[in-house]
């Protein structure tokens, strides 16, 4: 079963329990691979989640789907790029769908393109958002213009606390698999440490406690201990060290980073909203793994460093 065929079953049910979602993707057997260290811990069905959530297609754990997921309506979020604009289809489809948005984009660049471990990706492109605008109301699709700077408009910086559960490290458990997120001269990395050490008095940092395949992460900092996601807290980190790792290439319009400091998921989606396209992992004997973001506009890039809170490397 290939993601085409998973997220055509998803669009069909529109929403479900989390269960359902799992025993779908196991079920089918869906093929599959984490492109960070962490990711390739997850199991499969959580692997597949990040994707499709990354990309826009469905939510999980949203507002009235609590412990489940529902698919996106059909929508087209667009992208002010420099010599043009373009329109990237995210959410439900069907082979119908596909088939009339593809003849309505008269006179408009219409991409179909393949990619490794989640649905093609559906592109329109055009000099202008307008047709964007005509083709949606045709098409009863959802209308985004500027998908990529709207998103990070609303995203409050990693530095922000609000809303974090204060809760206590786990002080006993013998089946725990404890790192720390280590930041050294030459060093980014999550490193074992035992149960004494990260209880230890005054020991600070991220921790990622993992039990059954299931991570959880704990951000020590004074004397507050907060529950968090994990992409937070190595910003806060990084933060706190004056540590930078975003880099820009204004010629190629590509954003750049390690990949074990991804960004948090709806920075990552205002990024791979600008293309469509999930970031391409590249690696080097002795150097770490990258992962870089294409088609990239100037201010989105500066967004997305503010809600990161880096300068460029």
């Amino acid at each position: 079963m290939t993601p085409n065929e998973l997220l055509l079953w998803l669009s069909a049910r529109r929403e479900g329990s989390w269960q359902q979602f799992r025993a779908a993707v196991e079920t089918l057997d869906l093929a599959g691979s984490g492109d960070e260290p962490e990711d390739a811990l997850l199991p499969l069905h959580q692997r597949v989640r990040l994707n499709l959530e990354r990309l826009g297609h469905v939510e999980f754990d949203a507002a009235e789907c609590e412990n489940g997921w529902r698919v996106v309506p059909p929508s087209l979020a667009v992208c002010q790029h420099a010599e043009g604009v373009t329109a990237v289809l995210c959410g439900a489809r069907t082979p119908g769908l596909l088939k009339r948005i593809e003849d309505s984009a008269n006179g408009l660049s219409f991409e179909r393109t393949p990619h490794p471990d989640c649905p093609d990706v559906i592109r329109v492109r055009a000099a202008a958002s307008e047709p964007f605008a005509a083709l949606a109301s045709r098409e009863n699709l959802l209308f985004a213009p500027d998908s990529p700077v709207a998103l990070l408009s609303n995203i409050p910086p990693v530095d922000a606390f609000g809303g974090w559960r204060r809760e206590p490290l786990p002080s006993t458990g013998k089946e725990w698999n404890i790192r720390k997120f280590v930041i050294e001269k030459r060093t980014i990395e999550w490193r074992a440490v035992t149960l004494q050490e990260a209880n230890g008095p005054g020991v600070q940092g991220l921790f990622r406690f993992t039990l059954y395949q299931r991570p959880k992460y704990f951000l020590r900092d004074g004397h507050t201990t907060v529950t968090l996601p994990g992409a937070i807290g190595k910003y806060r980190v990084m933060l706190g060290r004056q540590r930078r790792y975003l880099k820009y290439d204004r010629a190629e319009r590509r954003l750049s980073l390690p990949a074990i400091v991804r960004p948090p998921l709806l920075t990552e989606r205002a990024l791979i909203l600008c293309s469509g396209f999930p970031p391409a992992l590249t690696s080097a004997p002795g150097k770490r793994p990258v992962l870089s973001y294409r088609d990239i506009p100037e201010e989105v890039a500066g967004m997305a460093a503010e809600v990161l809170r880096q300068d460029f490397a």
